[in-house]
């Protein structure tokens, strides 16, 4: 079988690519799950991002802009439920101040618009619950149905033409003349092939393994597997209308934050545990409690350690080591390597699913 650009992944960012392609080419996309979004896309804090934090001219806080905009654009035309309903970065103590400010200046310099510092009056009329010294509103983050929104980008591709092929195992990637044959095992054992001249890696967790398969072994894309809990808050008595992000000193993470979802419950998390094996497993210790307790009581008036249950975990593809600052996402054709029609797209965590449809046109200029 021929595509004229195959996919591999049905994640947020594969599909948004899929839908992105299909008008104009013949596109095949593969995963090896039973459906769209098994792993890191549905199992994360489904925030539409602003671009507070990445650092000016990276890719992260290009596509994430970008993809603020296009992501609600998107929800709107196609009925995604989604509300705008604002992050607040609060400083809990005065010697935070300084690193809010750092915040609030970045996001200046990124031309995120929408956000000002607020009132002690603002935070008891709209989120009385919450413990702060200072804070500023980011009133373009957001929310939104992770599955409504990659159930919808499948059904445009596929009306576009795109073949999805689910419970498909790419075991081998080998490049001839100017094509790559792909091999592929379903989940009943059987083995095909599929030749394509443009393949996109957007495997996910697994990219820098799907890299490997054409002989791209570098150190530096190997990925971190970053495991965040989540555990969810269960009581109604919190005055809470926005998101919810502590100021943090941690280079990797925002912090275990609060984020509402859309049907109004709160939720604490994530945390970050780098893990030292690549295996994965979504359980939530139920001793992890007292850690989320610990962090969510700084900054929310009246939490008790009763009220908090564990509810889902998720992992994060990074580049990113537990000591260094910064990694951007890594999007490349790599024709440098010999390797021209091969794109990576590797080290894809937040802000991917805010940026995905950014991600999928910025890929689009690579291929053509």
């Amino acid at each position: 079988m021929f595509a004229e650009i195959v996919i591999i992944g049905a994640g947020v960012v594969g599909l948004a690519i899929a839908k992105e392609f299909s008008s104009n080419f013949f596109c095949v996309v593969l995963e090896k799950h039973s459906s769209f979004g098994c792993e890191t896309s549905s199992r994360n804090s489904e925030v539409i991002h602003a671009g507070l934090y990445y650092p000016k001219n990276s890719l992260k806080t290009e596509l994430c802009i970008k993809g603020n905009r296009l992501l609600y654009e998107f929800a709107e035309k196609y009925k995604i439920p989604y509300r705008r309903i604002g992050k607040l970065v609060v400083a809990v103590k005065k010697e935070q101040e300084e690193k809010l400010n750092s915040i609030y200046e970045n996001a200046i310099k990124n031309g995120v618009n929408g956000i000002e510092f607020v009132s002690n009056k603002y935070l008891q009329t709209f989120s009385s619950s919450i413990n702060s010294q200072s804070a500023f509103i980011s009133k373009n983050t957001g929310i939104i149905d992770t599955h409504s929104y990659m159930r919808c980008l499948e059904a445009l591709a596929s009306e576009n033409g795109a073949i999805f092929s689910y419970n498909s195992k790419v075991i081998d990637i080998e490049k001839t003349n100017n094509e790559f044959d792909i091999l592929i095992k379903t989940v009943e054992g059987e083995i095909f092939s599929l030749k394509s001249p443009i393949i996109i890696n957007s495997a996910g967790l697994h990219s820098d393994e799907i890299a490997n398969m054409v002989g791209i072994s570098d150190e530096n894309l190997k990925l971190n597997y970053c495991k965040g809990h989540y555990f969810k808050i269960n009581s109604n008595k919190f005055n809470i209308k926005h998101l919810v992000y502590p100021v943090t000193d941690s280079s990797y993470g925002l912090g275990i934050h609060l984020t509402v979802d859309l049907n109004g419950d709160l939720k604490l998390g994530p945390d970050t545990l780098f893990l030292s094996n690549r295996q994965i497993n979504y359980n939530v210790p139920t001793q992890l409690a007292e850690k989320f307790y610990n962090a969510g009581q700084t900054y929310i008036k009246g939490l008790t350690i009763d009220m908090l249950s564990p509810d889902y975990a998720g992992i994060r593809p990074k580049l990113q080591k537990p000591d260094e600052q910064f990694r951007d996402f890594y999007i490349k054709n790599e024709t440098e390597r010999n390797l021209d029609g091969f794109i990576n797209l590797i080290g894809i965590e937040s802000p991917g699913l805010t940026a995905s449809l950014a991600i999928a046109k910025h890929v689009k200029e690579l291929v053509t």
